[in-house]
């Protein structure tokens, strides 16, 4: 796996911590990289490579994670390949050979997976939206929506944001319009109190619920006990 790409975390100005606080102690021991930056917020008591202060614009998550997402590709110092985290992402395994972005199976096989366990909402709607979208312009429909860490190219990523044919669900727009590798692989996030990772799991992801209150965010405070290097003040 390239050591050498750099990892971005695309925060908002008053983001807890604590989730993104054990994300990167996972990274630190798991995940091979260069520099990890954060753009938009930076909570106190963690330093990261590499910060871009950046003021989030728009009326809408989308708009502002946007906003945020075209500064970092502007950015020469930033590899030109580089991963894309979100802060409830954990790392459980070194992963082996080259990394390759991961989806499992079609935006419409997603949408039955969610409907089925949690009933429809603005989230699958979206997934909808996209999955026209995609059909409409001749693209495959696969879904990247997987929660787990994304393979960009910065110079086809801030095309795809500034062109006509962006979408919110930017990574499945992503994937299908560039024609990406990918592999199978199961969606990782436990939404509930009572799960844990099995013992073959190299992914993990949580819901603000689950990691507070949940045996999983247990689970993930006693493995990854020790303070990564971003911690300037320590655990």
């Amino acid at each position: 796996m390239n050591n050498n790409l750099d990892i971005v975390y695309v925060l908002k100005k008053d983001i807890e911590p604590e989730e993104l606080r054990y994300s990167l102690r996972s990274v630190e021991k798991y995940f091979p990289h260069r520099f990890i930056w954060f753009v938009g917020g930076c909570p106190t008591g963690i330093k990261p490579d590499r910060w871009l202060k950046h003021e989030q614009t728009g009326g809408t998550k989308w708009e502002r994670v946007k906003s945020s997402l075209i500064e970092i590709c502007k950015q020469p110092e930033l590899s030109e390949d580089f991963y894309l985290f979100n802060d409830d992402f954990f790392i459980l395994k070194p992963p082996t050979g080259e990394f390759i972005n991961m989806t499992d199976g079609t935006i419409e096989r997603r949408i039955t997976e969610i409907v089925t366990r949690s009933g429809s909402s603005g989230y699958t709607r979206q997934l909808k939206d996209l999955k026209v979208h995609l059909s409409y312009r001749g693209y495959d429909t696969i879904s990247f929506a997987v929660h787990m860490p994304f393979l960009v190219n910065k110079t086809n990523l801030l095309t795809l944001l500034k062109s006509r044919d962006q979408h919110q669900m930017f990574r499945g727009l992503y994937g299908n319009v560039y024609k990406v590798p990918y592999i199978y692989h199961k969606d990782c996030k436990i939404y509930d109190k009572e799960n844990i990772p099995g013992k073959d799991w190299d992914y993990l992801s949580t819901t603000e619920v689950s990691f507070q209150f949940g045996k999983v965010g247990e689970w993930i405070r006693e493995t990854f006990k020790e303070p990564s290097r971003f911690e300037i003040f320590g655990g």
